[in-house]
């Protein structure tokens, strides 16, 4: 399947810029084609490779446990435990050298998504991204202003919201910053991806409406 480049809107994967547009189901399974995340004239596509998870299934409901809460919730309205869904990917582009990874609530009423965890220096070797509190790679500034994963904390009206899950292949082993937000990470990023691959998983508030 070839996609147009779109603009940059929210980190370069297609399959989230199949949700804003609506057509996320034209996309099979968890693999998409990617495209390098830069407006250009003509697109580039690449290998592309599988990302999934063992605490939720594609274009499913995340875990409870994934709410946000603990520091920076205060005020919030969100009390939970704050852990992040573990993640595998494989069948990895050649030239990759590392990887970075985002989370996007692609519903949040902000232009570009409301970004709920960065992640990037992930060595090669490494294709499984566990949890908060057990993650050894660098961690960006998320939306809420806290460090690390912020998980989801959608208004309490019963909107469901999609969570976009994102790993870039990169052509580089390391990106240089401490702490970076989300639009720093994809403009160090976009001359080096040579990949991308996402899954969406669901969130609502009150739980179980």
């Amino acid at each position: 399947m070839k996609i147009s480049l779109r603009t940059l809107a929210i980190g370069g994967s297609v399959l989230a810029a199949l949700v804003v547009t609506g057509t996320a189901a034209a996309v099979s399974a968890q693999t998409t084609t990617a495209v390098h995340p830069v407006a250009a004239a003509s697109p580039i596509l690449f290998h592309p490779f599988t990302i999934v998870s063992p605490d939720f299934q594609q274009d499913a409901f995340l875990p409870v446990s994934a709410e946000f809460g603990g520091p920076g919730s205060a005020g919030s309205g969100c009390s939970g435990q704050n852990l992040a869904p573990t993640l595998n990917w494989f069948n990895v582009p050649a030239g990759t050298k590392s990887f970075a990874f985002t989370i996007t609530d692609v519903d949040a009423p902000v232009a570009d998504g409301f970004h709920h965890w960065i992640v990037y220096n992930i060595p090669r070797q490494v294709t499984t991204l566990q949890g908060h509190g057990s993650n050894p790679f660098s961690e960006g500034t998320n939306d809420y202003g806290t460090v690390g994963y912020g998980g989801p904390c959608p208004p309490p009206d019963g909107q469901v919201h999609h969570y976009v899950f994102t790993v870039y292949a990169l052509s580089v082993a390391h990106i240089a910053g401490t702490h970076i937000t989300f639009g720093k990470l994809i403009a160090e990023i976009a001359p080096h991806v040579v990949g991308a691959t996402s899954t969406i998983g669901k969130f609502r508030l009150p739980l179980g409406s």
